[in-house]
C-alpha cells in the first residue's frame, strides 16, 4: 500500500540515469543499461525490472520469468559486493568493459549470473537457511526481459529531449508537497469506527479480504506499506479494525513514528509516554513490526524510538530522490525476504 500516486516510469527512469550517469542525455538507446552498469550494476538490474514490470501487453507467466531473472542477477551481485559494501559497476566487474551494447550486457550477465550459481547451488542445497533462493538455472533469456529493452530505448527518446536536471528536481519535490495534501485530505476526511470515511474504508476492507485469504490458505498475513500508506494502515489496525491480525507488518520510508509524537492517529494517548513509561506499546494486533527508512529520505522517520516492538531497519537506496526508490528496488525486496528470516533486532542496516 502507497500513500501517493505512482510517478510515471519515464520519471523513475530519470531519476536513475540521472544519479548514476553524469552526461544521461548523451547516452545512447542502445546503451542505457551498459552505461548504468559501468556505474552500478544493480541500478542497471532495477532498470530492467521496472521497464518490465510495466509491459502489460507480455504474455501470462512471463512477469514470474521477469522477476526470476532480476532476482538471481540481484542475487549474484549481492554475493560479488556484499550487498555493495566492496564496490559495483565496471571497476569491480571487470566483464562490463568488454560489452557493447544492451543486448550483449544482458546475454554476458545471464551468463555470469549462470556461471556463479553452479557451485552455489551444490552449497544451497545443503544449508539453504542464510542463502538467497537460486530460482533455478538460467535458460533463454525471459521474453519479458528482452521487451523491457525494446522498452527502454522507446523511453530513451523522451527522457533525452527534455531538461533532465529540472525535471528530476521538480520530481522530487512533487511527493512531498503531495504528502501534506495527502496529510490534511486523510486526517479531515477518516470518519469514525461507526462510519469510516472513504480511504479508511477502502484500506479496512483490503486488509480483511487479505485476512480472510491468508486464513483460507493457511499462510501468514504480510502487509507491506509505503509512506502515507503505512501512517492509514496503522490508523486502521489500532483503531477502525483492531479486529485484523496481522503476522508481519512492513512500513517503508513512512511517518508512523512522527505521527505518532504529533498525537495524530486516532488511537494516540496524549498521556504517553510517561517517566515510567517511555514508548507507546506494542500492536497487540500486529506480530512483527519492521520499519525501514533510508538515512538520506526527508520523508522517512523512526518508530523503535517512539513504539514497543517496532524494528527499525536501515536500507541505502543510493538515489538522489530516496522516497520513492526502496520499492523499485530489486535488491530492497531480495534483502527484505533474507532480513524477515533473521531474529529481531533494532536500527540495523536492511
Amino acid at each position: 500500500m502507497g500513500g501517493e500516486d505512482e510517478d510515471s516510469l519515464e520519471d523513475v527512469i530519470a531519476g536513475i540515469l540521472a544519479d548514476s550517469l553524469v552526461h544521461p542525455e548523451q547516452v545512447g538507446a542502445e546503451h542505457i543499461l551498459t552505461a548504468t552498469a559501468r556505474v552500478s550494476l544493480q541500478r542497471a538490474i532495477d532498470l530492467v525490472a521496472l521497464a518490465g514490470e510495466g509491459d502489460d501487453d507480455a504474455e501470462p507467466g512471463a512477469l514470474a520469468e521477469l522477476v526470476s531473472f532480476c532476482a538471481r542477477a540481484t542475487a549474484y551481485w549481492s554475493d560479488h559486493t556484499a550487498e555493495g559494501s566492496r564496490g559495483d559497476g565496471a571497476e569491480f566487474f571487470s566483464w562490463l568493459g568488454d560489452i557493447e551494447d544492451d543486448d550483449d550486457f544482458l546475454d554476458r550477465l545471464q551468463e555470469e549470473v549462470t556461471n556463479w550459481e553452479q557451485p552455489t547451488l551444490a552449497a544451497t542445497a545443503q544449508d539453504d537457511s542464510d542463502q538467497w533462493e537460486s530460482f533455478g538455472l538460467a535458460g533463454a533469456l525471459p521474453s519479458r526481459v528482452v521487451r523491457a529493452v525494446h522498452r527502454l530505448r522507446a523511453l530513451n527518446v523522451t527522457v533525452r529531449t527534455r531538461p533532465l536536471a529540472a525535471g528530476v528536481r521538480r520530481w522530487g519535490a512533487r511527493p512531498a508537497a503531495r504528502l501534506m495534501g495527502d496529510v490534511m485530505s486523510y486526517l479531515t476526511g477518516r470518519g469514525s469506527v461507526a462510519a469510516p470515511g472513504p480511504i479508511v474504508e477502502l484500506v479496512a476492507s483490503s486488509l480483511a479480504e487479505a485476512a480472510r485469504d491468508a486464513t483460507m490458505r493457511g499462510e501468514p498475513l504480510v502487509v507491506v506499506a509505503h509512506s502515507m500508506g503505512g501512517n492509514i494502515v496503522h490508523d486502521v489496525l489500532t483503531h477502525f479494525r483492531t479486529d485484523i491480525d496481522v503476522d508481519l507488518l512492513v512500513t517503508v520510508g513512512t511517518q508512523v513514528g512522527l505521527f505518532e509524537e504529533l498525537k495524530l492517529f486516532a488511537s494516540s494517548d496524549p498521556k504517553l509516554p510517561t517517566r515510567e513509561q517511555l514508548k507507546v506499546p506494542a500492536l497487540p494486533n500486529v506480530d512483527r513490526w519492521l520499519n525501514v527508512l533510508d538515512r538520506s529520505d526527508p520523508l522517512a522517520f523512526a518508530a523503535g524510538p517512539v513504539f514497543e516492538g517496532a524494528e527499525d531497519l536501515i536500507f541505502s537506496t543510493g538515489e538522489w530522490w530516496a522516497h520513492g526508490a526502496y520499492l523499485t528496488s530489486c535488491d530492497f525486496h531480495a534483502r527484505l525476504a533474507h532480513r524477515v528470516r533473521k531474529s529481531a533486532c533494532e536500527l540495523v542496516p536492511l
